[in-house]
C-alpha cells in the first residue's frame, strides 16, 4: 500500500518497509544492518524498498538516501487496518510520520485504511491523501502552522460516493484487546534450547482470531502461567506465547476518531511529535525541601483540581 500511497502534485520520493513490518511503534534498528534496494514506483522520482521499520525508513531516507533534500511533508502509509484510539501508540505507520516531523519540522501525515483484507482497494485512500497534502500546501500559512505535527488520517473502507467527508477528531480509547495464548516450543538438539514455533513467521491471523499458520494453542491456567500450587512455586523451563487480537474495545463518543469512522467520515487527528510534557503552574511548587509527593500534588493538582486531563 505504501507504494501506491502518496502521489501528490509535487515530486515524491519513497522509502518502503517490508509488508510484514507492522505494530512496531517507534522502534529503530541499532547496529543491525538495514537494506535499501532501488525500485520503480509510478509517480515517484526515486524509490527504495528497505528491510527496516517505518521509523528506520524515514530516518534512512532523511539521513542517507535523500540527505540533500528538504521535505515539507512526510507521508507514512497506507497502513492495512485502522490506527484509531490507542492503536496510535503501537503504530509503526504513525511512527514513520512522527520521525520525520520531529527530526525535520516537516508536516507528518500517517494514513491508514479501515480494512485488513489483502485485496482491499487503496486507490481512494491514496487520492484522499494526495488531496489532503495539496490542500495543506495551498492554504496560506497552514504548512508552517503544522510543522512538527503529525496528521493521523484514517480512511473508511468505502467507495468515494459513500464517504461523508472529513472530520477533525481526537484519538479516543478504542483498542483491540490482547489475547495471549501459549504455544509449543521446539527443542534444538545442538544447544538443548527451546525455540519458538514461528521464529521465521509473521504470525498472520484470520478475522476469527485464529492464526493462519495453524500453530497449536495450549490452555493457560486460571492462576496464570508460571505459578503452580498454593505456595506459588516458580516453575522452571522456557515458555512461548503469542499475542493475538482479542475483542475490540469501542469508543464511539462524539468528537473522537472511532465515531467519525463509524459514521463514514475520514478521521484526521492532529498529534504532537516527539514527547509532550504536562504543563503545570511553577508558582505552586513548594520549596526544595519538600518531598516528591508534595511537589507533584502541589504542581499537578492546584487547589484540588487535577491539571491533567486524559482521553477517558
Amino acid at each position: 500500500p505504501a507504494r501506491r500511497a502518496a502521489r501528490p502534485a509535487r515530486r515524491a520520493v519513497l522509502t518502503v518497509p517490508p509488508p510484514s513490518i507492522d505494530r512496531t511503534s517507534h522502534s529503530i534498528s541499532i547496529h543491525n544492518a538495514v537494506s535499501a534496494t532501488p525500485c520503480v514506483v509510478p509517480g515517484a522520482t526515486r524509490a527504495f524498498s528497505s528491510s527496516g521499520t517505518p521509523a528506520d525508513c524515514t530516518m534512512l531516507g532523511l539521513s542517507v538516501l535523500y540527505r540533500s533534500k528538504r521535505f515539507d511533508y512526510i507521508v507514512s502509509g497506507i497502513n492495512r487496518g485502522d490506527n484509531l484510539g490507542l492503536h496510535v501508540v503501537y503504530s509503526g505507520t504513525v511512527a514513520g510520520a512522527r520521525e520525520g516531523a520531529m527530526r525535520t519540522g516537516a508536516v507528518g501525515v500517517a494514513v491508514s485504511l479501515d480494512s485488513y483484507s489483502r485485496t482491499a482497494d487503496y486507490s481512494e485512500a491514496a487520492r484522499l491523501t494526495a488531496e489532503l497534502v495539496t490542500s495543506i500546501h495551498d492554504a496560506p500559512g497552514l504548512t508552517e502552522t503544522l510543522r512538527g505535527c503529525v496528521l493521523n488520517v484514517n480512511v473508511p473502507n468505502l467507495p468515494r460516493e459513500r464517504i461523508e467527508g472529513v472530520k477533525l477528531t481526537t484519538p479516543g480509547l478504542s483498542c483491540t484487546q490482547s489475547e495471549w495464548v501459549r504455544v509449543p516450543g521446539t527443542r534444538d538438539a545442538e544447544d538443548d534450547e527451546t525455540r519458538g514455533p514461528d521464529s521465521d513467521s509473521d504470525g498472520d491471523w484470520r478475522h476469527d482470531g485464529a492464526f493462519a499458520d495453524g500453530v497449536e494453542e495450549i490452555p493457560i491456567p486460571d492462576a496464570g502461567e508460571g505459578l503452580a500450587g498454593e505456595d506459588d512455586a516458580w516453575e522452571s523451563g522456557t515458555r512461548w506465547f503469542r499475542n493475538k487480537p482479542g475483542p475490540a474495545r469501542e469508543d464511539n463518543r462524539e468528537g473522537f476518531d472511532k465515531r467519525a469512522m463509524r459514521d463514514g467520515f475520514v478521521s484526521v487527528s492532529v498529534l504532537a511529535s516527539g514527547y509532550a510534557t504536562v504543563a503545570f503552574d511553577r508558582t505552586k511548587i513548594p520549596n526544595e525541601s519538600a518531598g516528591l509527593g508534595e511537589t507533584l500534588a502541589r504542581a499537578l493538582v492546584p487547589d484540588g483540581v487535577p491539571a491533567i486531563r486524559s482521553a477517558a
